[in-house]
């Protein structure tokens, strides 16, 4: 037997997402910051950044921590690349944009003419990071208003 569906309540719900009830689906953090964006994976802004690093750099990097933070005006973005078995092996990376530089580590890997490339495009990628983050903050991230 099909369920005759309340159109008007239908329209009401559709109403009040419209109008903010969706909120509660946003992807947010307090930790001292009520602002706190934290994408994960699948989230479009996530996968996008994912990707352009994997075409850029290599296609075996992971994103380890993603964290937006408008009102700092801040990105940060962990990940790692060069992984063996070992969960701490790999080149670990750590771009902040309030840093103004990409930290780097590297566990069990020679330093090769391959490793150096790698750290070149890596760098190369933050310099690019830098300057379309500042615009999306300035745009699309803007601090919360009280």
């Amino acid at each position: 037997m099909k369920e005759n569906i309340n159109e008007h309540d239908m329209t009401k719900k559709m109403m009040e997402i419209m109008r903010g009830g969706f909120k509660n689906r946003l992807i947010t953090e307090n930790d001292g910051q009520d602002d706190t964006v934290s994408p994960k994976p699948g989230d479009a802004v996530f996968n996008d950044e994912l990707k352009k690093l994997q075409d850029t750099v290599e296609p075996r990097v992971k994103i380890t921590n993603f964290k937006i933070y408008p009102t700092d005006e801040n990105v940060i973005i962990e990940g790692v690349f060069l992984q063996r078995e070992n969960q701490d092996s790999g080149i670990h990376f750590k771009m902040s944009l309030a840093a103004g530089d990409i930290e780097t580590s590297m566990n069990n890997i020679d330093l090769s003419d391959k490793v150096s490339i790698l750290l070149q495009k890596l760098n190369g990628y933050y310099e690019n990071w830098v300057d379309e983050w500042s615009l999306k903050l300035s745009n699309e991230y803007k601090p919360k208003s009280n």
